[in-house]
Formats: structure tokens, sequence, C-alpha cells
């Protein structure tokens, strides 16, 4: 470290060159009251055959307490323990808001304003979300978020706003002053008119477009231009590619935000995208195991989410799978994480089963680990009464026989074993490779990490997406 002082206007001139990331030795210590939680919690639902609506309600409360420890005055930054990416602080508070708050809204379209917290006392949602969108989209507000640049974080986030602005239209029209509700749609439509990355990012700006005009905007073109452009991404069997890459990106964001965006404008595609959503979800119920999951590609730590279009295809009317099996897997992934130590003091760990901030890619920050929320945001916008609460959880399919199944527009082969009770997925592009081992940060990046104050994790793209096999008895990452 004598070395690190000697060199200090070295290391600062290197810093500013690499574009060095704000507040990154800025640490949020986790809260006492919180950490005393998880051990229960691990113990009571990991590891669960499977979990009631009050295992799951308990776990929207734990959720709920840690938004409470770590938010802002005005509710719209959260920052959470953790290491962060490279957005920088305003961003990943913003993040910590907007990837809790479609599960809140959620719950407060199908539960209340009220959420039970551990401590006996409830959280109120509705308020927490209109003082978060109120104090976030103001530019007079210390919480500002910050206008939209071209290619900004600010756009992916913006996705979520809208879809909460959509689902709470009516009560915000009522919550919020008229300089408010403009401003929220101010937010929104710049953050639609930037330049964007392409594949997924398309589906933030019809989320932007559609709830903009359920606010009485009027239709703007780019919003289905948008569309159109992601839909060209579409491999058959409703499988997408997302920048020439297929992975579990189809679950947690493809399906999820299109089954959303069919219900904001039932005119959009609504027939492809509910067929879609079938034929994705008839054959991956096929990849879910009674413990573990065969993770590959990229984001693994939204791991809790892969349930989602599951959960969503519950829903439709005479769905492609028994509800009872996408119960089945809800409870089958969450109780699996938690008992591996995906929930620490309120929050998602970085990382896939326990705290591994090495395995994230280097945009994912404090609060980037909160979209495995999404699959409890689906299952919360069904009633109570909905089947996927109301039936009895039904056998995973590699629990009721073993298969070997090849989908062919994914490029890739699913292998389940009963006796096992294992899911195996061989890209077919990947047939003989050799297994490619996870590179560790290692000291000397670490090293370069606080000298450069930005993340310089190992990419790993080959063993993320280049072994040949995958297993749900394998831990990502090894």
């Amino acid at each position: 470290m004598a070395a690190l002082a000697l060199g200090g206007g070295l290391f600062q001139v290197l810093s500013r060159a690499a574009g060095s990331v704000e507040g990154w030795f800025r640490r949020v210590p986790p809260a006492p009251a919180l950490l005393a939680l998880d051990h229960p919690l691990m113990a009571e639902l990991g590891g669960q055959v499977a979990l009631s609506n009050a295992d799951y309600d308990r776990l929207v409360g734990y959720f709920a307490a840690g938004l409470r420890a770590y938010r802002s005055p005005g509710c719209a930054l959260v920052l959470y323990p953790g290491v962060p990416g490279t957005r920088g602080l305003r961003v990943e508070g913003l993040e910590g808001f907007a990837r809790t708050a479609p599960l809140l809204a959620a719950w407060v379209t199908t539960r209340g304003d009220a959420i039970p917290l551990p401590d006996g006392t409830a959280f109120d949602a509705f308020g927490h979300l209109v003082a978060g969108l109120h104090a976030g989209t103001d530019p007079a507000s210390a919480e500002y978020w910050g206008a939209a640049e071209d290619l900004d974080q600010r756009i992916v986030e913006a996705g979520d706003i809208a879809l909460v602005a959509w689902m709470l239209r009516d009560r915000l029209r009522a919550a919020l002053p008229a300089p408010a509700q403009a401003a929220l749609l101010t937010w929104l439509g710049q953050a639609q008119a930037r330049r964007i990355y392409g594949g997924n990012w398309h589906l933030f700006c019809v989320a932007i477009g559609l709830a903009c005009e359920a606010w009485g905007a009027p239709a703007a073109a780019a919003t289905r231009a948008h569309y159109r452009a992601f839909k060209e991404s579409h491999l058959g069997e409703g499988w997408f590619s997302d920048g020439g890459e297929v992975d579990h990106y189809n679950a947690w964001q493809m399906h999820y935000f299109l089954y959303f965006l069919a219900r904001m404008d039932p005119a959009l595609d609504t027939d492809f995208i509910d067929g879609a959503l079938r034929r994705f979800a008839s054959g991956y119920a096929h990849f879910f195991a009674p413990r573990g999951f065969p993770m590959f590609g990229r984001s693994a730590c939204y791991r809790m989410a892969v349930p989602t279009p599951l959960v969503l295809a519950a829903s439709l009317p005479d769905p492609p799978l028994p509800p009872g099996q996408a119960r089945r897997a809800l409870d089958a992934i969450w109780s699996h994480f938690i008992a591996r130590g995906a929930l620490a003091a309120g929050t998602v760990t970085q990382g896939y089963e326990g705290p591994r901030p090495e395995l994230l890619e280097n945009y994912s920050g404090r609060g980037s680990c909160l979209w495995a929320l999404r699959s409890l945001t689906a299952a919360y916008w069904q009633p109570p009464t909905a089947p996927i609460w109301a039936a009895p959880p039904e056998p995973l399919p590699v629990e009721r026989a073993s298969y070997d199944l090849t989908i062919a527009a994914a490029g890739l082969r699913v292998i389940g074993d009963q006796a096992a009770g294992r899911v195996e997925v061989r890209p077919l592009r990947n047939a003989g490779a050799a297994d490619r081992p996870f590179r560790p940060l290692g000291p000397l990046r670490g090293l370069a990490q606080a000298a450069l104050r930005r993340p310089l994790r190992p990419a790993n793209y080959g063993a993320k997406y280049g072994r040949a096999a995958y297993r749900s008895d394998q831990s990502f990452g090894q």
C-alpha cells in the first residue's frame, strides 16, 4: 500500500483516463436488524419442497424492510449494501428504487397499500412509490434521477418506472399534483427519445411509450417501431436472440415485458405475444429441477427470476402448463437459492448462490440484482384467487419422467434425469467443447480496481456461453 500511496499522482491520472466510478469507495453498511432476519429465513424457507402463500408474503415484507432501511429521505434513491458497478451512485440509487417498484405496484394492485413488516409494523408501499416518483422526476429535487443520455442506464430503469406508472395510473393521477404528473411524463419521454443499444432495450422504449399513452399522451410512431425492431429477434418457439446470443434474458426480460406490453395495449400484438409465451413456457418448464438450475449466460445474479414466464403463462386462458407446475418451479427456485445465501440484509446478494461479486458483469451494481424479484412481481400481479396462488403444486417434468428434447430455434438440447433429479442443457453449437473454467478476480485485478476506482471483473464469456453443458447440480461459477 506504500507504493500505492507514493504513486498516488499516477493512479489519479489512470483513474481519470479509465473513468473512475462516482462514489466507488462509499459503502452502505448492512442494517443489523435485517441481518438478524437472514438465518431464520434461510432455516425456515430454504430447501423446502414447497413454500406457502404466507412464506411469499414474508419475503415481500423482508424486501420492504430493506427498502425502509436503505432509501433516501424522499424515497427516490435506494442504495443497498454491496459493491458498485460502472454506473455511479445516482444511477445505482435509481436502480434500487426502480427494480423494487414493480413488485410494490403489483402488491398494491392486488393486496393493498400496506405490506406487513417483520417487526410487526407496516410499510406504506403506495406512499413510497408516490414520494419516489415525485422526487426522482423533479429536476429541482435533490434526488432527481437525472435526464437520460444516449445509451444511458436510465433508459433501462425507465422501463420499470413506466410499468409502475401504468399499473397504478388511476391512483397516481389522484395522488400526484399536476406539475408532478407532467414531470413524470417528461422524464419518461426524454428517456424514450435517446439512442439505445438495440436488442432487449427496445422493450424499455415500448413500455415507456405505452405508459405515456395510457396517461393521455398521443401515440408515438417510435413506440411501434421499437416493437417491430425487437420482434425481428424472434427465432421461433418463443425464443428471442439478444445481441446474437440466446440466454435466460428470454425468461426474466423478454417475456416479462412482452406480457405486460400486451396488457398495456391489447392491440399491439397480443396474439403473437401470448402465443410466443405459450410456446416458450411449455419447453422452458423442462429446465427446472427440484434443486438447482442449469444456468448459463450473463446476468446470472437475476437467478430467482427464471420462473417468471411460467408464472405469467399460468395466468393465460387454457395455460400451456398446469398452474401447479408453475408454482412448483417458483417454489423450487426460491427455496433453493434462499438456502444457499441468495438473500442478505434485506436484499439480493451479488452473486449466484451466496455473495460472489466477481461473477457479475461490470455494469452490475448494488441494486442491479433486484431484477430477481420479477418472478414475485409476476405472481403478485395476480389476485390471491388466481391459480398460481390457489392450485396445489404439481411435479416438474423431470419429477415425472426422464426426457431428451431439442429446442431447435434456440439451439439447445435439454436432458432431464428423473432418478437423479437433474437437468442438463447442452448448447448445440458447443458440442465437444472443452470445459472452460471461470477465471477469478485475482489480487492484481482487485488492486487495479481500487486504484482505478471502477470494476474490472473478468468477463468469463467462454465459461458463460461456451461450455458443452450446464447442469442443475453444478453451481454457476464452478
